[in-house]
């Protein structure tokens, strides 16, 4: 990861020695979603199912870790991939390319699984020294505590949309001049902390669970809003017939990935290199309870 600056923005290192093609990009595609690429990955989750339980099991009896789930293996693997590979953790703004600083990931949390039930956006950052262990117990812990919040007062929310409630009771014409002020300031990058701290539009990605709620992965959009530069999904998990190395025929548990990434921010082939290894974590779970290797920007 690159280190804090003087010169560039409060959320990332400005990359002026690059390649001149990667600098002409930002001016030919303006938008994220002018420059969004998709990938669709049928993974192989079986051993990874098979190694949550098992961890599951020894943590009912020793408590030494916070149940895990496939959620927070998906997130462990991208945290890893990114330490690893760290131009996954690059964004674009004011047609510029910048190495974030930090690892931040966005992601919804439902404080009941009914219709009326609000949603919660939860940001957290994570570091290098993360592993399925530690991000299994933080966000066990922070997902406790949202749901618990919400049933003390029904009216408080998390984050960003604390504010929301407050500014969005204003007359239109006025939203839209604060929202370009807002959008003027991020593009010199002079919007304020308090906006890019606890905003899930300046992370380094938003990531969705849909099997969660029965559902197969999607393709989100990206948001022009902000700096994320990656969206991913997860599908529900599914019985599949699936060819082995051996050549025999087995019945795999498959879940499908959904990746839709800004590809300005890299070329094809890291793009390519960073979603097999992306893919090689989920399929090797014990990796992801061991130390990240620092890659290069």
């Amino acid at each position: 990861m690159s280190k804090k600056k003087l010169i560039g923005r409060r959320d990332g290192v400005f990359l002026n020695k690059i390649d001149p093609f990667m600098k002409f990009f930002p001016y030919i595609m303006k938008g994220r979603n002018e420059s969004a690429v998709y990938f669709s990955q049928p993974v192989d989750v079986t051993e990874l199912k098979a190694y949550i339980s098992h961890r599951n099991r020894e943590s009912a009896v020793t408590r030494n870790n916070a149940m895990a789930t496939l959620f927070h293996a998906v997130l462990a693997a991208y945290v890893k991939v990114v330490v690893e590979r760290p131009h996954a953790n690059r964004f674009i703004i004011g047609r510029r390319l910048y190495q974030r600083h930090d690892i931040r990931v966005a992601f919804v949390v439902k404080r009941e699984f009914n219709d009326e039930a609000k949603e919660e956006i939860l940001i957290m950052n994570f570091t290098p020294e993360d592993t399925l262990s530690t991000i299994s117990r933080r966000i066990s812990q922070e997902v406790k505590k949202t749901r618990q919040s919400g049933k003390e007062d029904e009216n408080k929310r998390t984050g960003i949309l604390n504010l929301f409630q407050y500014i969005m009771s204003a007359p239109r014409p006025l939203m839209n001049g604060f929202v370009g002020f807002l959008t003027w300031l991020d593009y010199h990058g002079w919007l304020p902390s308090i906006i890019v701290d606890n905003d899930p539009m300046h992370t380094s990605c938003f990531m969705s669970n849909l099997g969660s709620i029965g559902m197969d992965a999607p393709f989100h959009h990206l948001y022009e809003w902000g700096t994320t530069s990656s969206f991913i999904t997860m599908g529900i998990v599914k019985k599949e017939p699936v060819v082995m190395p051996d050549g025999t025929i087995q019945v795999r548990d498959i879940m499908n990935i959904a990746v839709t990434q800004d590809e300005r921010i890299s070329d094809g082939f890291y793009f390519a290199q960073t979603l097999k290894r992306f893919i090689h974590f989920l399929e090797h779970p014990e990796e992801l309870d061991q130390p990240s290797k620092a890659g290069t920007a």
